[in-house]
């Protein structure tokens, strides 16, 4: 988990620039750039991007309705920005500068060169709050992740094998 909610202005995106955004999010994640500046690859099927169209009478900044505003919320359950930049040999916040530079350099085509405002947060939650298939995932970094991340896809391991 990385869960993405972006709420975003009615008809802001197509289908396909919609399912090009997301595998791009999914890249941040799980590509080459994040073992060599993040320390980590997480399984593909980890990152879910969920697209909120907000009608621009239903969405207020400051007190007023805007219609070019994009709000970015994630959620980070798989990794903290501690364990990540520990496993790259980094500092918190030179992990934190990669990370948002990949993340700008990815949203930058949709937004900023699109006119829209954007505010954007990442928060962190307890890896022991996450279950997928009402499973405890596997430990960061652990062969049972790696096969996770293999068969792109949740499968019983460890104390879930059934004999």
């Amino acid at each position: 988990m990385p869960l993405w909610q972006l709420y975003t202005p009615e008809n802001a995106y197509t289908r396909e620039e919609k399912a090009d955004m997301a595998r791009k999010i999914t890249d941040i994640y799980s590509s080459d750039f994040t073992q060599e500046n993040l320390g980590f690859v997480l399984p593909r099927f980890y990152t879910s991007v969920l697209f909120h169209e907000v009608k621009a009478d239903d969405y207020y900044v400051g007190g007023e309705s805007r219609s070019q505003f994009v709000q970015i919320e994630v959620v980070h359950i798989a990794r903290t920005v501690a364990t990540a930049a520990a496993k790259a040999g980094t500092s918190e916040e030179e992990s934190l500068r990669r990370y948002f530079e990949k993340m700008e350099e990815v949203l930058k085509p949709y937004l900023a060169d699109r006119g829209y405002e954007v505010e954007f947060h990442a928060e962190p939650a307890p890896f022991e709050t996450w279950r997928i298939d009402f499973m405890v995932p596997p430990e960061p970094w652990s062969a049972d992740e790696e096969l996770w991340g293999k068969e792109n896809k949740a499968s019983a391991y460890g104390p879930y094998l059934t004999a």
